[in-house]
């Protein structure tokens, strides 16, 4: 008897709870619960994702400007390098011409005229045509001569044959062109007259003669000679093997204007 009571009154508790929907509101309170769980979940991960972006982001950005520093720091220590390099040239030239003055560019040689020859180059500054310029490297050696042709400005190195300018050899200024190079790279001083003494280790200067370089520009030593039927030639082993360099000064030459 009492069995059936309380199954009577279970019946009736569930009939009950489908009559006002207590399924439901249990259902709509647990859902409202699990939401607030989920929300709370899902703002922490945002926050933690927003956290590990933000020190991502500020790691790099802290490598981007360490990174623009080493730049400025090496464009730096070039610019510094040029200017002393420039310094240097200036007092090492030793310009005995007072009615001139003389001025330097600096140059890069951006190519070769021809693959196949790289005693000619391509300069990456423009000049007036119709004259001949010297060239130098940083070090203040002499490197060729600059002509400008086409609207190119082509430097001709020691070792290109139409490299031709005028220096003094040892100490009893023995007058000579230079000719290009041998297959070591050793230039060749051509039309030395024959009652002039050469030897071995005499320092080959620029004379200035031939109004392209002012005189003095250091260019080699001489390492050989050789008697010709009017003339003598001088080998040299210059100062600077200039076919394996990029940057260059060329002088231009200006007349003094308080000397007109």
């Amino acid at each position: 008897m009492n069995k059936n009571i309380v199954f009577l009154g279970l019946m009736i508790l569930v009939l009950l709870g489908y009559i006002f929907n207590f399924d439901k509101l249990m259902s709509n309170s647990f859902i409202g619960a699990t939401s607030d769980i989920r929300w709370s979940y899902s703002s922490s991960i945002t926050i933690i994702k927003d956290t590990i972006n933000s020190y991502f982001n500020q790691a790099q950005t802290l490598e981007n400007f360490a990174t623009q520093r080493d730049k400025n720091t090496h464009y730096k220590i070039l610019y510094e390098r040029a200017q002393n390099e420039l310094n240097n040239l200036k007092q090492d030239m030793q310009i005995m011409d007072s009615n001139l003055s003389y001025g330097t560019i600096y140059a890069k040689a951006v190519s070769y005229i021809n693959l196949n020859d790289f005693s000619k180059v391509i300069l990456d500054k423009q000049l007036p045509a119709g004259k001949l310029y010297p060239l130098l490297t940083p070090q203040g050696f002499s490197a060729g001569i600059v002509r400008v042709y086409n609207n190119l400005t082509i430097g001709y190195l020691n070792t290109n044959e139409k490299s031709n300018y005028a220096v003094f050899i040892g100490d009893t200024n023995a007058p000579g062109i230079t000719s290009g190079a041998d297959e070591n790279g050793y230039i060749l001083i051509q039309h030395i007259p024959k009652w002039y003494g050469i030897k071995v280790n005499d320092e080959v200067v620029t004379s200035g003669m031939d109004e392209i370089f002012p005189y003095g520009v250091k260019v080699g030593r001489v390492v050989g000679t050789k008697d010709l039927l009017n003339t003598k030639m001088a080998i040299v082993k210059p100062y600077a093997f200039v076919t394996s360099k990029r940057y260059f000064y060329i002088i231009t030459k200006t007349t003094n204007v308080n000397e007109m």
